[in-house]
């Protein structure tokens, strides 16, 4: 075997390691929460050793990251439409409104909106997230721009503004009671914030 072919092979074996170690973590912490999960669980779980676990992440808090990391990537694919729209504007409400199913996904609304706030703090999680979550709205708005024209302010403050609106939706939703009783609500008004960005700026 090369020594190209063994390089390789050694990346394939720590990604997957780190694949089984991310799939057991999930299992856990949503079975047992963040401050019962056991590391040891973990690893017996993910068939790997201690040894493993720790090549890839230095405590439980970060694998309860790396966990976060992949559920927020989830989560932002649905900032991207999967079907055809006519309208450029249907496309792009579609695709907000849809990233509010996240919130009847267990993993992501005990782990992502409820777990992580406590155990990582705000300003870490939306580190986490917020760069190519933002990236995509801002590419969104974007494609409303008329052509020819530079960007402005406006759209960089648009963007944020939809990013937090979105991220509070799905929060009042996953500490609802009933979130499919407050969905209709929810999308209602979030929708009024997203026509902002439909609208030309005042003296424009």
């Amino acid at each position: 075997m090369s020594e190209k072919a063994g390089i390789n092979g050694r990346i394939r074996d720590a990604a997957r390691t780190r694949t089984a170690l991310l799939d057991a973590a999930l299992e856990v912490f949503l079975r047992d929460g963040y401050a019962e999960a056991a590391t040891e669980e973990i690893v017996a779980v993910a068939g790997v050793t201690r040894g493993a676990l720790y090549h890839h992440f230095a405590n439980k808090r970060e694998l309860f990251r790396g966990v976060i990391e992949r559920l927020q990537k989830e989560a932002e694919e649905t900032l991207v439409p999967h079907e055809p729209y006519d309208d450029r504007w249907d496309a792009f409400t579609a695709a907000v409104l849809a990233s509010l199913d996240a919130v009847y996904d267990q993993a992501t609304r005990r782990l992502l909106l409820i777990e992580a706030p406590a155990v990582l703090g705000w300003a870490e999680v939306r580190e986490t997230h917020r760069g190519s979550t933002l990236r995509s709205v801002e590419l969104m708005l974007e494609s409303f721009r008329p052509e020819g024209a530079e960007q402005s302010i406006r759209e960089s403050v648009l963007a944020h503004l939809v990013v937090a609106a979105v991220e509070e939706a799905m929060l009042y939703l996953a500490h609802s009671d009933d979130p499919q009783r407050d969905r209709s609500v929810v999308e209602a008004e979030l929708l009024r914030v997203l026509s902002a960005a439909r609208r030309p700026a005042v003296g424009a």
